[in-house]
Formats: C-alpha cells, structure tokens, sequence
C-alpha cells in the first residue's frame, strides 16, 4: 500500500497540496523526528520546488544520505516564516529539539529562530539536556524578533490611507485569516476573544494586535504547553476539562483532547496562540483592508 503513496509523493505532477497530505500519512505510518518535520513542506507552494522535491524522495524512500544536510538546506531556503514552523515542529520533542540545537550550534540554521516565542516555549517543554544553558549561549547577540516587528508597525502606520483602503473587501480577508478564532457580528469561532467594538482600540493598538499578538496578551488568552509522557509537545488555549482529559485549541481552531494520564507536564505560557506572522502572509493592501473592516466595528452606541 506504501509503494503507490511513495510513487506518487516523487511524481512532479502531484500538486503540493496532495503531496502534502500523502507525505504527512508516510511519516505517520513509520514517524521519524527529521522526517515528521519536513513532511509539511512537501505540501506548501511557496517552499522552492527543488527542496520539496528532495524532502519528498527522503519521505518517500524514509530516508536520506544526510538528513541534517536537508534539515540544513531548508533552513537556508526558507522564509522567516516557515522556518520559524520547521522550528516550532522540530523543538515538540526531545529528539527533534537536539536536532535544532545541533543545526543552531553548527551555524546550519539560525540562531535568532530560537528566540521565537513559539520555538523557545516548546524547547523548554521538550527539556533537552542543559537546555537552558545552550539557548542562552546559542542566542548571545542574536537580534530579538521584536525589533523588526516594531519597524513594520511604524511603517504600515505611516503608510495608511482609510479613503483608499475598502472595508468590504477587509471582511473577506478577515474571514480567510481571522474567522477561524474570532467572532465579530456573531459570525466566527470564538477560540480567541470575541471582536464586536474592537475598532474603538485605534488604529495603532489594532497594528500592535495584530503584527505582535504578544505584545498585548490578556492572561485568558496565554497559551497552554503541555508535555506528554512519549516526550511530544502540544499548545494551544486550553478550552476545557472532559472527564479524564483536558481540551485545548490550537491556531487553527481546532480542537485537542490530551488524556490528563498522559500529561507529564502543564504550564502556561505568557504568549498568544495567535500566530505572529500576518505581516508576511497577508500582502499590504489586503493588511490596509482588514485594518478598515476593524477600524469600522467601532463600540456600539445604545440606542
């Protein structure tokens, strides 16, 4: 059964998303840390298409002449943000996260993706051995991921225009990016805070929310990171406890059950499930859009 999924994981005429999806299920059936990492890139367009097909020959074939060279390669290829990703996967379990701190310390990836909120939290949670002493010594000098951040606001600040910028077409990019975990009139999921009157925040703490969710993060919405007893590690908002299992969600909105015999250890953690890169992934005027449709759900006034 596995022949026919590799055959078709190396065609180059599978679509990315298929190979994706194909190449996720070949990890599963026989999971490898390296592997499980880089098996999500198979399946996204904006990863160059000769490094997916090299993670997809060593998905497919379950093996590489040098995984770390792959491992390596991809963190040079990559954009901050799917680097940040292969971090954030690599750092959820011991083996993995050794893998990262090795490729850190042989100058192979980037020291500064340690500083990433996400990675770092699960580093933590996944406790390789001394590992608060190689982070701290791996990271001297880096430059924190805030400052660029920081840039970036000013700049989409000085930039807005609200007479050229169109609220309607802000609600479509506020149902592809935001949808998922916010409600605003009473449409959405509400994983996040709920957003009616979120407008009367201005436009500056609105670009603070949204480019860094960390910065501003009400103590309801601080991530959950929970260890299992097979040494994986899982966030998320913690939504609820179910008899013997406690639920949380995660970016998506979707949600995790994680049976409370497994939890080895829980700890909150002060950042947002909120994803920090939507900076990157949502291009300027579809940005200036959204700030409008937000902007336009001012306090509501009583009648």
């Amino acid at each position: 059964m596995e022949k026919p999924l590799a055959a078709i994981l190396i065609n180059p005429a599978t679509e990315p998303a298929a190979a994706g999806a194909i190449a996720q299920t070949l990890v599963a059936l026989n999971p490898e840390e390296r592997l499980a990492a880089l098996a999500p890139l198979v399946g996204d367009p904006s990863v160059p298409p000769a490094l997916r097909g090299q993670i997809a020959v060593a998905t497919a074939e379950r093996k590489s002449a040098d995984p770390e060279a792959l491992l390596a390669e991809a963190f040079h290829t990559l954009t901050r943000r799917l680097q940040v990703k292969l971090a954030e996967s690599l750092a959820s379990n011991a083996t993995g996260a050794e893998h990262l701190l090795k490729l850190a310390a042989d100058g192979r990836a980037p020291a500064a993706v340690l500083l990433e909120r996400s990675v770092k939290d699960k580093l933590l949670a996944s406790k390789p051995a001394n590992v608060d002493e190689r982070l701290a010594q791996l990271t001297k000098g880096a430059v924190p991921p805030g400052s660029d951040i920081q840039k970036l606001i000013d700049e989409r600040r000085g930039k807005f225009d609200l007479k050229k910028a169109s609220a309607a077409r802000g609600e479509k990019v506020f149902t592809l990016n935001c949808r998922p975990c916010h409600q605003i009139d009473s449409v959405g999921n509400v994983v996040g805070p709920q957003l009616d009157g979120v407008g009367g925040r201005g436009l500056e703490r609105l670009l603070e929310d949204v480019l860094d969710p960390n910065r501003n993060v009400d103590p309801a919405s601080h991530t959950t990171v929970v260890t299992v007893r097979d040494g994986d590690v899982e966030s998320g908002l913690f939504r609820r406890e179910e008899g013997e299992a406690i639920v949380l969600a995660n970016s998506a909105g979707k949600e995790i059950s994680i049976p409370k015999k497994d939890i080895v250890e829980r700890r909150a953690s002060t950042t947002s499930l909120m994803p920090e890169n939507f900076g990157e992934i949502i291009s300027p005027p579809d940005f200036d859009d959204l700030m409008a449709f937000l902007l336009a759900h001012g306090p509501k006034r009583e009648k």
